[in-house]
């Protein structure tokens, strides 16, 4: 009996996550989530629920994924911000090190994946963190973290 409701549990959020991708790929514009100060900028599916407390931050349905934004206007390059980030998102795999994206997974609580993306923005770091709970949401997470950047 347990055996069935895990798998009863798996494919409801398999079916969840699909959803949640082709909401994203079906409106290639999304949503935008704005940073605090409103200078730097990401874009999840439309279907993502925005925090009204922590401006910035959306979540997807069932919290299977997160992503939050930020802005940091004391550092100018990312190779100044990336010792700092990397004291308490601790790096396990870098994705991109260079002038224009720092992009790594850092060490998580085992709960997923974690990544963090810093990209420069208008005399300001933009920095993102997104998480995901399952290995299947990569793709998706991985568009999310290319549209981080300063807002227009």
């Amino acid at each position: 009996m347990n055996s069935i409701r895990t798998s009863i549990t798996a494919i409801a959020s398999l079916l969840c996550m699909a959803a949640t991708t082709s909401t994203f790929a079906a409106d290639a514009g999304g949503r935008h989530i704005v940073s605090h100060k409103g200078d730097c900028q990401l874009t999840v599916p439309n279907d993502w629920k925005v925090d009204t407390l922590l401006k910035g931050s959306a979540s997807a349905p069932g919290d299977t994924a997160s992503a939050v934004i930020s802005s940091d206007e004391d550092y100018k390059a990312l190779a100044e911000i990336k010792p700092i980030i990397q004291l308490s998102l601790i790096p396990v795999k870098t994705i991109e090190d260079s002038p224009q994206r720092l992009w790594y997974q850092y060490k998580t609580d085992g709960q997923g994946t974690g990544w963090y993306v810093g990209v420069p923005g208008k005399g300001v770091i933009c920095g993102a963190q997104i998480g995901f709970k399952h290995p299947a949401m990569a793709d998706l997470a991985k568009k999310i973290a290319l549209s981080v950047g300063p807002t227009p």
